[in-house]
């Protein structure tokens, strides 16, 4: 087998861990998940696993970075759509992009409802390398809306996490909306109404 051929191969190989790993931790948490489980679940040999990921706090680490990666083009694409919008405009683009990731990346918001009840280093380090820029930048918006009569003088930091915690709770608790209700959040007629409600009842309540 030629070296570039091999080097794609272990690639292919590390980016199939690495999926494989973010669903496991964000279903299980990271106690309970192994090095060994996450090997059977990605058809590779523990080895393979230890190889491109020597621990498993390396390995949790890598995931999370990916999922940032993933989530850094709409990011982007944020922040060139509301830069000349006002405040609370720029508030709904947030929300609108908080829902869209819930539903993509559902791994996120189980990640940091887990960590976010456990604290520790690694929420530490997920705050840092993951989720303290934009909670700044949320912050700031908030404030700047406050300031301009747009919104209800309520905390900012309060108004960031409801935010977060609404537009994730609908896909973080999917297990229960199928228990309970018969739901099944990957329908889309399901998410347009939950992306529906979220908007008009939460803003509802914070537009002055």
């Amino acid at each position: 087998m030629a070296a570039a051929e091999r080097q794609r191969k272990g690639e292919r190989t590390a980016e199939r861990i690495l999926t494989v790993a973010l669903d496991l931790f964000s279903r299980h948490g990271f106690d309970r998940v192994t090095m060994t489980d996450i090997g059977r679940a990605a058809h590779v040999a523990q080895s393979a696993v230890h190889y491109h990921f020597p621990t498993k706090d390396e390995l949790w680490q890598a995931a999370i970075l990916e999922l940032r990666n993933s989530i850094a083009a709409e990011e982007r694409l944020l922040i060139a759509a509301g830069k000349d919008a006002d405040p609370l405009s720029q508030l709904k683009l947030s929300m609108r992009l908080f829902l869209h990731l819930s539903m993509e990346q559902p791994a996120l918001g189980r990640i940091v409802m887990m960590e976010g009840m456990t604290g520790g280093p690694r929420l530490t380090w997920m705050v840092r390398e993951l989720m303290g820029p934009r909670y700044r930048q949320l912050v700031d918006i908030v404030k700047r809306a406050v300031a301009a009569g747009q919104i209800k003088p309520h905390p900012p930091e309060l108004v960031v996490i409801m935010l977060h915690a609404a537009a994730a709770s609908f896909f973080t608790l999917s297990p229960l909306m199928q228990e309970a209700f018969g739901i099944d959040v990957d329908d889309g007629d399901r998410r347009a109404a939950q992306e529906a409600l979220i908007m008009d009842t939460v803003f509802a309540g914070l537009i002055a």
